[in-house]
């Protein structure tokens, strides 16, 4: 089943469900929070974070990831985790992934 995705337009800094951290600081995104899976700006259309969990189970980090955010959410499975696409205005719609820190991530590329 494909992750449960949430679409609002906010101005404000986004905030991880799971561990109220933000997602992103003044050096970029936040990867000390580990409920932090992924981001993507929509604007740049590029991956400007996935983290090592993620990455290790797509066996690619940002640099490499050569899926669009929709293609990433059909095929992931994470209980309890959540996408949210962001429309930030200035820079269109971010989309962030977030899962709980103790949840199992599959992902089943789709033929």
């Amino acid at each position: 089943m494909p992750l449960p995705s949430t679409a609002l337009h906010y101005l404000g800094a986004v905030h991880s469900p799971f561990s109220g951290l933000p997602a992103e600081n003044e050096d970029g995104p936040n990867n000390a929070d580990p409920t932090l899976l992924f981001i993507f700006y929509g604007d740049a259309t590029h991956w400007g974070y996935i983290s090592p969990k993620l990455a290790e189970t797509l066996g690619a980090d940002e640099d490499e990831l050569e899926l669009e955010p929709e293609d990433l959410e059909e095929c992931l499975t994470i209980d309890g985790g959540i996408v949210l696409r962001v429309d930030t205005d200035w820079s269109g719609v971010n989309v962030y992934g977030f899962a709980p820190n103790e949840s199992t991530i599959e992902f089943t590329p789709r033929p």
